[in-house]
């Protein structure tokens, strides 16, 4: 095998921009781009023999691992090497202290989704609620300027409006300031307030990562609805099971990943088959395009159970996350549970089918399902 790293072409480049960039806002989904890198990421795949390629990047140069190998070697055996992003790390705050009360937050606020039709609009509006109490405390709970404001400092940087990402960052910081003086118990900004007494740049940056890393499980969260929805067997097991509910909510992330790539920035100077790279060097892992590779039996397929029996164990893909990824899980599950609790979606349209291969995109603005109450032993005559 050659020595060196293959360079991705200037249209190469753009095509994975476009789809491996993290969402523009919260709220949206990757969609038909995903589609088109999976093919894209296939071609490079075959053509460089599974070697990293280097794309150009919004910040330079950035490396894109295709193989499992390597991937392994950014995530796991050298992942000291390989740090998130600045505002991607955690501030060391033993945040897992707070899962039973937003996990309690989450149950209250799904409490308002157990009649009539819910859609992705009504799921995510009062999944921003939990986020934002959970994030800066009751007090943000109505505060839907700011989400509004998160999404649009997160599109200026994508687009690299200068100006506007920093007018809006200004109206941004201002308003979070205010919520975390305020402090509140029980939220991650009552407890910034306990481990570092201020609320510096640094807290501000961890506190926005928090909120948006939260607010975009929402299109998770309604194509599990969805799921569940046209999967009645699994309906019932999640209804009985908190467990399996999470394998379901990890399986539609699976399908349709809300963040189709990882991203990480070397730590040092590292070597690349023969091609060194400076320390600073962004390095993306498209989990996206492996967790729907056509070498899964169940690639397309609705599949609670590899999370529960082990198979997943096996996917380096599926490694655990961090605590913050295990403590959105947590939350999410108790906002479906709460749903399921009192209430049973049914589906409106074909959008979804048990009966035929699941999309590689899907539009969460389509899905619609119709909640009938749950008719308990203790109501019945």
């Amino acid at each position: 095998m050659p020595r060196g790293l293959p360079k991705a072409t200037a249209l190469e480049s753009l095509r994975l921009a476009a789809a491996l960039a993290r969402p523009g806002a919260p709220h949206v989904p990757p969609g038909r781009d995903l589609l088109r890198a999976r093919s894209l990421l296939a071609e490079l795949e075959s053509r460089y023999g599974g070697r990293p390629v280097l794309v150009r990047g919004p910040r330079g140069p950035a490396l894109l691992v295709l193989s499992k190998r390597d991937a392994l070697r950014v995530l796991s055996e050298d992942r000291e090497a390989y740090a998130p992003a600045v505002e991607e790390r955690p501030l060391g705050l033993p945040a897992d202290v707070l899962r039973p009360s937003f996990a309690e937050i989450a149950r209250e606020e799904a409490g308002e989704l157990t009649g009539g039709v819910v859609d992705y609009r009504r799921l995510d509006a009062r999944w921003q609620r939990v986020a934002r109490r959970c994030v800066y405390g009751d007090g943000a709970a109505g505060d839907e300027e700011l989400t509004r404001l998160l999404a649009g400092v997160t599109r200026a940087g994508r687009r690299r409006a200068g100006r506007r990402r920093e007018i809006l960052s200004g109206r941004y910081d201002t308003r979070v300031l205010d919520h975390l003086r305020r402090a509140e118990p029980g939220s991650l900004a009552g407890l910034i307030a306990q481990t570092s007494g201020k609320a510096g740049s640094r807290e501000l940056m961890q506190a926005a990562f928090w909120l948006m890393g939260l607010g975009v499980t929402a299109s998770g969260l309604m194509q599990t609805l969805a799921l569940l929805a046209t999967h009645p067997a699994q309906r019932k097991a999640a209804r009985a099971d908190p467990d399996h509910l999470r394998a379901c909510l990890r399986e539609a992330l699976r399908l349709w990943p809300p963040v189709p790539a990882l991203s990480r920035v070397s730590a040092i100077r590292t070597e690349w088959y023969g091609t060194a790279l400076p320390a600073g060097t962004t390095v993306l892992v498209p989990l996206a395009a492996h967790q729907r590779s056509t070498r899964l039996p169940y690639a397309n397929t609705f599949t609670p159970e590899i999370w529960l029996d082990g198979t997943a164990l096996h996917e380096w893909w599926a490694m655990p996350g961090c605590d913050g990824v295990h403590l959105t899980l947590a939350v999410g599950t108790a906002f479906l549970g709460g749903i399921l609790r009192s209430a049973r979606p049914k589906p409106i349209g074909r959008v979804l089918s048990p009966h035929r291969p699941l999309p590689h995109a899907l539009n969460v603005s389509r899905l619609r399902v119709t909640m009938r109450p749950v008719r308990r032993k203790s109501d019945r005559p």
